[in-house]
């Protein structure tokens, strides 16, 4: 199994870094980490560092069963075509969250950090310190973790991913003053945004039914509630803009069912997110 912790080499996320990796293995999948290096124009660890995140963020792939002489293969992911073709810099908004919904949910290469932080740990105004994160890291992760240097900085990593510019800040998520992060109120990604990370997420956790309830759509692990730091209201809007786009029915009953209307590929409102702007 890839690395859940300190899969980054301590390297932290950089989009600079990681729009030059993604460029060096769109031109070149079959690379190894020195020619990546040199690739990036810079040095093997750091290489190393951006494979991983090029993973992490669900741009690329790595086919370890294709491994010769310290080659590795790597494979776009669709969203990695899209923005390799759309916004290769990473600087657009709507990107930017769906890195952010890579790094916290579940798919092949799993964030424990990142996914914890956002889906166990935040809610919408609360106030935490590094040392709060770290020791409900550490509760969670449990002591087999062999990694005990990784269990310690991850958590900083993960908030700090959040403040810095050059990382996802703008997304508002997190401020920081002075020890102290305060969740803030994000800058919510467009609605064909919001659409491809709803139904990303429901076709990866619950593509048997087209049928869900309006409260899994805010509180469950990877749900637009968590993703979003959104309450209730906001998530609310989310699901009327898009019924109103027609991929939605919602009906305010008892049991506040949400119906998936569309079942065209996720990637299909991406596309149609970068077409418009």
């Amino acid at each position: 199994m890839a690395k859940t912790i300190g899969f980054y080499q301590n390297f932290n996320l950089d989009l600079k870094r990681l729009s030059t990796a993604l460029l060096c293995v769109q031109a070149n999948p079959e690379l190894g980490h020195d020619a990546l290096a040199q690739c990036m124009g810079v040095n093997r660890p750091v290489a190393e560092g951006f494979s991983a995140w090029l993973r992490h963020t669900g741009l690329a792939t790595l086919h370890h069963g294709e491994q010769r002489q310290r080659v590795l293969t790597y494979e776009l992911t669709p969203f990695g075509q899209l923005a390799s073709q759309y916004d290769p810099t990473l600087t657009d908004l709507g990107t930017q969250w769906v890195l952010h919904y890579y790094l916290s949910t579940e798919h092949t290469d799993r964030s424990d950090a990142w996914r914890i932080l956002i889906n166990e740990f935040l809610s919408p105004g609360l106030t935490i310190t590094s040392d709060k994160f770290g020791s409900y890291f550490a509760s969670v992760m449990g002591s087999e973790v062999k990694n005990r240097s990784a269990l310690s900085k991850d958590p900083q990593t993960a908030l700090s991913t959040y403040v810095r510019p050059q990382a996802l800040g703008r997304l508002g998520i997190l401020t920081k003053q002075k020890t102290t992060y305060i969740v803030g109120h994000p800058t919510l990604p467009h609605i064909y945004v919001v659409g491809y990370l709803l139904f990303d997420w429901w076709q990866r956790r619950y593509n048997q039914t087209n049928t869900l309830r309006f409260a899994q759509l805010c509180k469950e692990e990877g749900s637009l509630g968590r993703l979003c730091q959104a309450d209730d209201r906001q998530v609310r809007q989310f699901v009327v803009e898009l019924a109103g786009l027609g991929y939605l029915s919602f009906s305010e009953t008892q049991h506040e069912p949400v119906n998936r209307l569309d079942l065209e590929s996720p990637h299909v409102l991406l596309e149609r997110y970068y077409r418009q702007q």
